[in-house]
């Protein structure tokens, strides 16, 4: 690893799976994951009677450990973080079993308690998304936590020992339910809700979901729609689906669900449960929708191990592209940012129309991200660009945030006569047409205006004077190289804007 890179593997003994995730990680606290690796354990449905896990069943997974270990090894992983949730917590020889897969598996394993779960889930939440006020709910195979925020800050939170496995096994019959079933699963979860009252004090609110239950509702949801952006963060369920699901699925056998398109065989048999944990939650909170968060419990440990003094990050949205500057373009931010000067001011000085601030945004991720697919390809990095933005990493963007982005980023003299939103039409508004040639040739323009990347144009002042913009540069010479992009860059933007350009002479600063 270099010098101010450190990687990192978290390993999660759930309820339901077990994961390994290795990271790299920045000084600042900033992290790429590497590689993943799962293995299905259901250690939930391993309880016995008497509440204990025994060793002959821990000696199935004691392999996998060991294997995890190997493979942090080969990945030449710096440190591991390795905890264990709510089956191992909750057992009653816990103790026990912790001491002995520590010791067979030579990796330290710490208790999650059911705070640090409902913790480490805000945690990974909260950086991923510029959101202020909102609930959380994580669904695991043995418990489930629920946690209030406000302010970006933690506020309340509380672990219910039920979960997607172990309810499956306490009220349906082999995956399978009918009515009576639901209902008593139902009170069960409400009877436990009403002993904590800030649940009910905070209606209205948005609830981010964790786990395996959210992301099989979002892509389940994603195909009956034919959504045409495949991205489970970020996904939001309405009401309306959420309750559509509560009519479809418990009324459809077991053996059906696992053909259901966008719901894996391995969850078909707890898919039930978990929706009607969440469908119970959310109508108690009186939610006003859910949004799937792609990140949860891991990145949660992983904030808490680098930064446990400050784990929370001001701004999603700039954590995230300082990350991705960072691993993914290689490039100068100063010289970014002097692009996205350049492009405020002559923003600036246009119309007034729609919504400023989100304009003012989308420009400065389109011009923070547009180098990305020179990574791919130098000469054909516009289309790289585009398809590496539609799925990328980018936290603190709606979807059509990140669709408008990357058809910004990618704008080129070539798209004017194009309908560039017809793809996305599903998400994208009918008036984000016009302001995706609007913005995209004003962000190629900018581009064009420091194109060798030396700073020989320093500034602009632009003012609009009815339908002429006048146009001074600023900076320390001529502009010998570059011209031509700046002439067909300056075409398509005055094409867009409906207006003529008064170019003045490059004056020194």
């Amino acid at each position: 690893m270099s010098d101010d890179l450190c990687r990192i593997g978290i390993i999660d003994i759930g309820s339901n799976s077990i994961r390994l995730v290795i990271y790299d990680t920045t000084r600042q606290g900033g992290y790429k994951i590497i590689k993943e690796c799962k293995y299905s354990a259901r250690l939930s449905e391993k309880i016995t009677k008497a509440g204990r896990l025994e060793r002959k069943d821990m000696d199935t997974i004691i392999p996998v450990l060991r294997q995890f270990k190997e493979i942090c090894s080969a990945f030449e992983v710096d440190r591991i973080r390795a905890g264990a949730t709510a089956a191992i917590r909750n057992a009653a020889n816990s103790s026990e079993i912790i001491t002995y897969l520590s010791e067979a598996s030579l990796i330290p394993i710490e208790v999650i308690s059911g705070y640090q779960e409902a913790y480490f889930g805000f945690l990974g939440v909260i950086n991923a998304f510029d959101v202020q006020d909102g609930f959380v709910i994580d669904i695991g195979g043995g418990s489930t936590e629920v946690t209030l925020f406000r302010g970006r800050r933690y506020q309340h939170s509380i672990s219910f020992p039920f979960g997607a496995v172990n309810t499956n096994l306490m009220f349906s019959h082999q995956g399978n339910w009918n009515s009576e079933q639901v209902k008593k699963l139902q009170a069960y979860v409400t009877g436990r809700l009403v002993e904590h009252e800030w649940l009910g004090t905070s209606a209205g609110l948005p609830l981010y979901g964790l786990g395996g239950t959210l992301r099989s509702l979002g892509k389940l949801d994603q195909k009956m729609r034919e959504y045409s952006l495949p991205n489970s963060h970020g996904y939001v369920l309405s009401s309306e689906m959420i309750d559509r699901f509560m009519e479809i699925l418990p009324d459809t056998p077991y053996e059906k669900r696992k053909d259901m398109e966008g719901l894996s065989k391995s969850r078909a048999d707890i898919i039930v449960s978990g929706l009607v944990i969440f469908h119970t939650v959310y109508n108690y909170i009186r939610a006003s929708q859910a949004l799937i968060s792609g990140e949860g419990l891991r990145e949660g440990m992983l904030h808490d191990l680098l930064n446990p003094e400050q784990p929370v990050c001001d701004s999603a949205l700039e954590f995230s592209l300082d990350t991705i500057i960072r691993f993914d373009i290689r490039t100068s931010k100063g010289h970014l940012e002097h692009i996205c000067k350049l492009a405020i001011s002559l923003f600036g000085a246009l119309g007034h129309e729609g919504d400023r601030e989100e304009q003012k945004m989308l420009i400065y991720v389109s011009i923070m991200l547009h180098r990305t697919g020179s990574n791919i390809n130098y000469y054909q990095s516009k289309r790289h660009t585009r398809y590496w933005l539609m799925n990328s990493p980018i936290r603190g963007l709606t979807h059509r945030q990140l669709i408008l982005s990357a058809l910004i980023a990618s704008y080129s003299t070539k798209s004017r006569k194009q309908k560039l939103s017809q793809t996305h039409k599903d998400i994208l508004l009918a008036s984000d047409e016009e302001w995706i040639h609007k913005l995209g040739t004003l962000v190629q323009l900018s581009i064009a205006l420091d194109s060798t990347e030396i700073g020989v144009i320093r500034g602009l002042n632009a003012e609009l004077h009815g339908n002429t913009l006048h146009l001074e540069l600023e900076g320390v010479g001529e502009v010998h190289i570059g011209q031509e992009d700046i002439e067909n860059a300056l075409k398509a933007f005055k094409n867009a804007w409906s207006v003529k350009v008064k170019l003045g002479s490059l004056s020194n600063d």
